[in-house]
């Protein structure tokens, strides 16, 4: 049976990779925001259905990174990061009480949701030399795609938390 603490010890260096591309996007996006071309409203609101989806597509679009030898891994955390870091910048007139509150009770649970899928995203890249090293490949996969799956369900859950929470707290903030 899998925990979660062996799950975050299996995966650490890519959980530290992705996590360093997501928060390289977040200050790029903080240091090149332009704050005459405002975009990115944070004060929207949006059906569960609509949060749940849209987030699964960003994550989806993460993932596929598996398939790409983790470019569009890098490309899709890096423009997630950098949104919200041009969204806090273009967003300051609302000040930083209602952005934190705007963002962090439903961010705590995306960002990672967006991490974890980058995970997933630079598997497929690790999978190669763990190919040449394993003497017992059948079960080698078996732990890999299980590991894999975990992940996923992880992501989900993330995302379902966090769309429900956006639709049904954040709007209380604004």
């Amino acid at each position: 049976m899998y925990k979660v603490p062996s799950i975050l010890r299996n995966n650490w260096i890519l959980l530290t990779i992705t996590t360093a591309i997501y928060v390289s996007g977040f200050v790029y996006g903080i240091t090149s925001a332009d704050p005459v071309n405002k975009s990115g409203s944070l004060n929207t609101t949006s059906s569960l259905i609509h949060l749940i989806d849209n987030n699964l597509l960003a994550c989806g679009l993460i993932i596929s990174g598996f398939f790409t030898f983790g470019l569009t891994t890098i490309l899709y955390l890096f423009t997630n990061g950098l949104i919200l870091g041009e969204s806090i910048m273009n967003n300051l007139d609302f000040g930083v009480l209602k952005i934190v509150l705007l963002i962090l009770p439903h961010g705590i649970f995306e960002i990672p949701a967006l991490i974890v899928s980058g995970v997933i995203g630079f598997k497929g890249i690790a999978l190669i030399p763990q190919l040449f090293h394993k003497k017992n490949i059948s079960n080698f996969i078996k732990d890999y795609f299980t590991n894999i799956l975990l992940l996923l369900i992880v992501v989900m859950l993330f995302v379902m938390i966090s769309g429900l929470i956006e639709t049904y707290l954040t709007p209380l903030f604004k």
